[in-house]
């Protein structure tokens, strides 16, 4: 196909007479001229000139690089990820046995503390708490507050 057929075949897609020269119909009608370079400047982009510029990069091999520093960071980002993932279980697993060690503690040595606390009220000096609910969340928390107090001082009296 000619070059004269392919103007032929755009001038009568786009609407313009084939004995107007193109210059003076886009000096004539510069909206509906622009209208017709948008998407044909669209297409001579995406369709031809992309496929054409891919192929020349695959051919250079830059896409390689570019693709193994990608994968690179991907992999450091993502080990460094899992390694502050297994520092936080490593953390949250010392602070429950801690709390599940101050709470042994506390039973331990003092079982007066220990049934007060599990039945979030005062109780009378040998008073054994019969049934009712058990307010484990209120012996965590003094567990935790006794693991991470920055004073021993502050919970040695709820133990002698």
């Amino acid at each position: 196909m000619s070059i004269k057929a392919l103007k032929s075949l755009f001038k009568s897609a786009s609407g313009i007479p084939e004995k107007v020269p193109f210059r003076s119909f886009a000096k004539e009608n510069p909206l509906t001229t622009l209208g017709l370079a948008v998407p044909t400047a669209d297409f001579l982009g995406s369709e031809i000139l992309s496929p054409i510029l891919g192929g020349i990069t695959e051919a250079t091999g830059i896409p390689d690089a570019m693709r193994k520093k990608s994968l690179k960071r991907e992999f450091e980002l993502f080990s460094e990820q899992r390694s502050i993932q297994a520092a936080n279980e490593l953390k949250n697993k010392r602070i429950e046995e801690m709390v599940q060690r101050n709470m042994d503690i506390v039973a331990q040595y003092n079982p007066q503390l220990y049934n007060q606390v599990m039945a979030g009220k005062v109780l009378p000096k040998g008073a054994v708490v019969l049934g009712g609910p058990r307010r484990q969340d209120l012996m965590e928390e003094l567990a935790y507050m006794m693991g991470s107090s920055s004073s021993p001082e502050d919970f040695q009296s709820l133990l002698s």
